[in-house]
């Protein structure tokens, strides 16, 4: 942890003018690089401030900011931690957990086994991700039988967008207790989520 810590401490604020083309061809023009993270850099533009991730990037522009994939995975583990802390003060159900940007994931690592494990995919340009977040959010908070793990596709181009075959967003998995999938919804259906989640219930109990 010492060292990690030393890492991402490397990592200082910058401010200058740059261009960066995104991998999907989404182009950043005369943007202010105000910090590098392990996992990505928080840009100022006109119309406020934003986080591009690596995995966005081209690998030229990821070797010039000393991208390091296994220095980004423990940065992001890190940061889901302090989210667990946080969800778990706010409420009585389990934690809600960032687990990818991105990057590749081993899913069954994150699976609440005992409980109901929910994986939602989505993105922050998403608007009904946007819609759906807060009714799944809810829903586990208040739910301790209930584990939202969250994915962040970024773009569709991304590693773990084609690890999981992920066309359109959002997208929920539904877990059961000892970990199989019992269904999968496309779009921003909370009824049949919630449906889903009885199933994966009875499942387990079964």
């Amino acid at each position: 942890m010492k060292i990690l810590t030393v890492l991402i401490s490397c990592f200082a604020s910058l401010a200058f003018a740059d261009d960066f083309k995104a991998i999907d061809g989404k182009e950043y023009k005369n943007v202010t690089v105000s910090r590098i993270e392990p996992d990505g850099i928080v840009v100022r533009t006109k119309s406020g401030i934003s986080k591009i991730y690596f995995v966005e990037l081209p690998k030229d522009v990821q070797e010039r900011f000393h991208y390091n994939t296994a220095i980004a995975a423990a940065y992001s583990a890190q940061a889901a931690r302090q989210v667990q802390v946080t969800a778990a003060v706010a409420g009585r159900g389990q934690p809600v957990e960032v687990i990818s940007h991105g990057a590749q994931v081993n899913i069954n690592q994150h699976l609440a086994l005992g409980n109901v494990t929910v994986v939602d995919f989505y993105a922050d340009w998403c608007g009904p991700c946007r819609q759906l977040s807060p009714s799944l959010e809810q829903m586990a908070k208040t739910d301790p039988e209930i584990a939202l793990r969250k994915i962040d596709i970024v773009n569709w181009k991304t590693p773990v967008a084609r690890q999981f075959n992920v066309n359109s967003i959002p997208q929920v998995n539904v877990y059961n207790r000892s970990g199989s999938l019992v269904g999968t919804v496309n779009g921003a259906d909370i009824d049949k989520i919630k449906s889903y989640v009885a199933q994966a219930k009875s499942a387990g109990d079964a």
